[in-house]
């Protein structure tokens, strides 16, 4: 980037963050009560101090929709965001409030105050808290950078509902069927019916990462004149780990069978996660793929049969397409002797475009899962053997009215900052982790296709 370059980055993100400062101190303007001065008593209460509440759901979502668009509708760069986010990690540095108090959230900010009440805790607790405390502090002020930058990274994750969770496991309804109904005659009896339930449960899985910098490397960089906080590009790295975890157990990975692994078709195990597509939608109604043989509509041929058998299931309207990049470049491949032109792209997530693909219940975008989150595995032999079983990898069709992610605490990233020397060390670290799981409400309502590779 150029001076003039570099000048405007540094004046958008002035004016971005100083309204982000603005939301936060708005948070600090509830007054404390002060009991009237009693006449004759010299030692009363001062003015009152302000205080400030946890940053409610509503205030995330406007901070976030500030840091994802510029005041003239452009979205922000990613470049942008990692430059705000570093400058605002260090102006907040030894605020937030204690990891107890956001805690005692237990997950649902709708109706937190009387939660907090219940369990004796007083509402209008401060926001800001300095670092004499000498406690782990959860930097709020973050949060909505980290959810910009994360979704950046994984679009699927801005996409899938995120909900509560209601427990640590979250319990669920998954249906199976939805019942029947029946004509009658006029005096006819209504005829019992209902839907058919599975009682499913997905663990709620910490993923975290602590990342930090000694207090001498911290000065070793600034007393050489580099332009870059270390800390920062940690961070970046941590969020980016998280990303990646996260993306691989949703799409490719299980936490309920021990003798399961990534070269089969249930999925690598991994007691502390939870179930993922890969395994929660092998049925029989999956399909599979040779891209290698048969007509060049092959590909296209079989997603519009698995959108098929979603919407025969009772309407159900899938909405996205995931695959992995591999094999949206075999699919492009197929159709580019039968196009003339670029396909009109649609938007998938925020910053992220993609071709759609013309099915029978409507086009659907075919975007990609980045970080070989989606992987190989061998097919499964009618005796129960994976010798000789295909090498194949899914692409998956959902219907995302149908799946949630249930979270704990936050429904994005959180860091905690440790301040330097409570571990003992000269090193001031970050956590970074969140608490989700992955509920599909509706199997009959997404399918996958199985697509072979060699």
């Amino acid at each position: 980037m150029d001076h003039e370059e570099l000048v405007a980055l540094a004046r958008s993100n002035n004016e971005l963050l100083e309204s982000i400062q603005r939301n936060l101190d708005a948070r600090n303007e509830a007054p404390i009560p002060v009991a009237p001065a009693v006449a004759g008593v010299t030692d009363q209460a001062g003015p009152p101090v302000p205080s400030s509440r946890l940053l409610d759901i509503g205030t995330q979502l406007e901070m976030r929709r500030a840091l994802r668009f510029r005041p003239n509708g452009e979205l922000r760069s990613v470049e942008e965001l990692h430059h705000a986010f570093a400058v605002q990690m260090r102006r907040g540095l030894g605020t937030g409030i204690p990891f107890e108090t956001w805690a005692a959230q237990g997950g649902n900010r709708v109706g937190m105050e009387d939660a907090f009440r219940s369990a004796g805790i007083d509402p209008d607790i401060k926001n800001a808290i300095d670092t004499g405390a000498a406690s782990a502090l959860i930097r709020q002020d973050l949060e909505p950078f980290l959810y910009e930058l994360y979704v950046r990274t994984f679009p699927a994750f801005d996409r899938f509902v995120k909900e509560p969770a209601n427990g640590l496991t979250h319990t669920y309804n998954q249906i199976t069927s939805f019942g029947a109904a029946q004509f009658m005659s006029e005096l006819g009896t209504v005829t019992d019916d209902s839907s058919v339930y599975d009682r499913k449960t997905t663990n709620i899985a910490i993923v975290a990462t602590r990342r930090g910098l000694s207090l001498k490397s911290q000065y070793a960089v600034a007393a050489g004149g580099m332009g870059y906080n270390p800390v920062d590009l940690e961070l970046q790295g941590g969020l980016r780990a998280i990303s990646a975890k996260m993306q691989r157990q949703i799409f490719s990975g299980q936490s309920s069978n021990s003798g399961g692994s990534a070269s089969t078709e249930d999925g690598e195990y991994d007691a502390n996660g939870f179930d993922g597509l890969r395994k929660i939608l092998n049925t029989a109604r999956a399909k599979n793929v040779n891209p290698l043989t048969g007509s060049p509509e092959d590909m296209r041929e079989w997603i519009d049969r698995a959108v098929e058998e979603i919407v025969q299931a009772g309407g159900g309207v899938p909405s996205i397409l995931w695959s992995n990049p591999g094999d949206k470049i075999t699919f492009d491949l197929q159709q580019d002797k039968n196009v003339r032109y670029m396909n009109s792209f649609v938007d998938v997530a925020v910053g992220v475009q993609t071709n759609a693909v013309n099915t029978v219940a409507g086009p659907l975008p075919l975007a990609i899962v980045p970080g070989n989150s989606i992987t190989n595995y061998t097919t499964q032999n009618a005796d129960g053997s994976f010798n000789g079983g295909e090498n194949v990898r899914d692409l998956y069709v959902l219907d995302e009215s149908t799946i949630s992610l249930p979270f704990l605490g936050s429904e994005g990233p959180t860091v905690l900052d440790i301040p330097i020397g409570i571990s003992g060390q000269l090193t001031h670290l970050f956590i970074l982790f969140g608490m989700w799981g992955l509920a599909v409400k509706a199997i009959p309502f997404s399918n996958k296709l199985r697509i072979k590779q060699s």
